[in-house]
């Protein structure tokens, strides 16, 4: 509660030194006026209605807003990437009854637990701070900083999280062998014959004995060609009132970061069935341009929806590869390797894995590559309705990201969904 109470002054004292910073930004015109409310009323106003057609977008008479707002939001990472089956699945040891043929496809997937959170918001037109908190999900850190103005937008959100669990799939041509015959007096195991090259399919869900940890860094901001009847804001933070329909093209530019790391030595089998690769770190910079639509099929109520692709400028993919013992370690420890990989096909957890603390990790070095152009994706939708005081908002936005490093690629899947309830005095 006390680091609560803290973070929520921090965001306070932050919006008043936004304020004061607005104040000394004015010109020598607005020199005349006595104290800095007016001033920065001034400027408040003058960013929000000034050179808008007013039949079309208005502001509220009441000047500020109070609302009561939730959050949910989910990550999705999936990963493709080929790689040598005979080398992976060799037959002997760990994996006796499989030998890979040619290459494989890998497929390993990891998604975030959706994470929901609740807050408060206080607004004065065009500013406004607030304070949320997670109630439930995954547990992760968040700051979102957000500015929108008549002729643009900016959005900056952070994210930083952790995931125990990686979803894999593995497919590709094997040949398969049986158990023949077992004699118990020796303990030892007569395989069949390979039998011929067939398809093979595998998946399972591994939990990792070192959490990964997840950052992703996305920025955008665009440009709003008909900001004179067209309202990004009226359906975003409903500080305009969109009265009636009007659309704009847009030109955006958006930045991603994403840097994904498991390479902990517990994580050894991790990193094994990943072709050796224990961090990937992904930069991207791409332009865009879409188009926005403000739908008012009604007093009252607002329907809004954006959709931008956009063209990469910048896509540089960095790996970091490591080498294992994870296969050494294993073959003298088979039996409670088995039963360890039954009991979690089973879906029991097993948190003690005494063998995992013999693993070894060691890098074989870092690889940076400039990849090619690639196609990004982002969509937004939004449905309001305004009272002559009171208003409900409920909007979305999906981010998709693409990259691609050598025989590795895939994609970043990035959502959230806000809502609120609120009342402007």
């Amino acid at each position: 509660m006390i680091i609560r109470v803290l973070n929520l002054k921090i965001v306070v004292c932050c919006c008043l030194l936004m304020v004061a910073g607005i104040g000394a930004a004015q010109t020598e015109n607005d020199k005349s006026k006595s104290n800095l409310l007016t001033k920065v009323k001034a400027i408040v106003n003058r960013n929000v209605v000034n050179g808008v057609d007013t039949n079309y977008v208005k502001a509220p008479k009441q000047p500020w807003q109070v609302s009561i707002k939730s959050r949910v939001a989910q990550t999705n990472l999936q990963m493709h990437s080929t790689i040598d089956g005979g080398e992976l699945f060799d037959g002997e040891g760990i994996m006796p009854f499989v030998k890979g043929v040619g290459d494989m496809e890998m497929d390993p997937h990891i998604r975030t637990k959706v994470s929901t959170s609740i807050g408060v918001k206080v607004g004065y037109k065009g500013l406004s701070v607030s304070y949320s908190f997670p109630v439930g999900g995954d547990k992760s850190q968040n700051l979102t900083l957000r500015g929108v103005g008549k002729w643009y937008s900016l959005n900056l959100r952070w994210h930083k999280f952790k995931s125990s669990t990686m979803e894999n799939h593995f497919s590709g041509a094997a040949k398969i062998r049986s158990i023949e015959h077992y004699d118990e007096e020796t303990n030892e195991i007569t395989y069949t014959d390979w039998g011929e090259t067939q398809q093979w399919e595998e998946s399972f869900t591994e939990n990792l004995a070192s959490p990964i940890s997840i950052k992703t860094l996305i920025f955008d901001g665009f440009y709003i060609f008909n900001h004179k009847k067209f309202s990004y804001a009226a359906a975003y933070n409903q500080k305009t009132i969109q009265v009636l329909s009007a659309g704009s093209p847009l030109v955006g530019l958006m930045g991603y970061y994403a840097d994904f790391d498991y390479a902990d030595k517990q994580n050894a089998e991790t990193i094994y069935w990943m072709d050796g690769i224990g961090r990937l770190r992904q930069y991207q910079l791409a332009l865009g341009g879409g188009y926005a639509y403000n739908f008012v099929p009604a007093k009252g109520w607002l329907i809004s929806a954006m959709a931008m692709p956009m063209v990469t400028l910048v896509n540089r993919t960095r790996i970091n590869t490591y080498s294992t013992n994870f296969k050494e370690v294993v073959n003298t420890n088979l039996l409670e390797y088995a039963i360890l990989q039954a009991l979690a096909a089973q879906g029991i957890s097993v948190e003690d894995y005494k063998f995992a603390d013999n693993y070894e990790i060691q890098s074989t070095g870092a690889y940076s590559r400039n990849n090619r152009v690639a196609l990004n994706f982002t969509a937004r939708l939004s449905i309001t309705y305004n009272w002559d005081r009171y208003f409900v908002n409920v909007n979305g936005q999906f981010n998709n990201f693409n990259y691609r490093h050598n025989a590795m690629h895939g994609y970043l899947n990035d959502w959230y969904v806000n809502a609120s309830a609120g009342v402007r005095l």
